[in-house]
């Protein structure tokens, strides 16, 4: 149980780390545009609403690659028990939905974001095995 609690705790953070490293390299590659004030959630809205094609795919690959590492890792610690996995995707799931309701994201990319997380989970969940003895 305090595996499975441990797992349930870091995975997560292992997750966010991924997609953190992975969306903050696609900004660097496709830059938000000059003066736009990243405290501002209206200008973040704004912005986001004009992100070219790259930048957004840049996006759904790092909820696929964190959700996926934050799963994995989740299965992992917790002794290959799906249910850590399947907790942290249902967690990466709900931080989507709060990422989707507080940006402008179009709505291709909204829904790319959710089937990436949703392949994440299935990927983590197979890729996790059974328990070895």
């Amino acid at each position: 149980m305090l595996r499975l609690i441990l797992a349930v705790i870091l995975g997560p953070l292992i997750g966010l780390v991924v997609l953190g490293a992975i969306d903050g390299a696609a900004n660097m590659i496709f830059p938000p545009p000059a003066g736009v004030n990243l405290t501002d959630p209206a200008a973040i809205r704004a912005a986001t609403a004009v992100l070219p094609f790259g930048a957004q795919v840049g996006a759904i690959l790092a909820w696929l690659l964190g959700a996926l590492a934050g799963a994995w890792s989740a299965n992992l610690i917790a002794g290959r028990r799906a249910l850590a996995g399947r907790i942290v995707s249902g967690l990466f799931l709900a931080f989507a939905a709060w990422t989707m309701a507080t940006t402008a994201y179009p709505l291709w990319t909204r829904a790319g974001l959710v089937i990436a997380v949703l392949i994440a989970a299935v990927a983590a969940d197979r890729a996790s095995g059974k328990a070895r003895n």
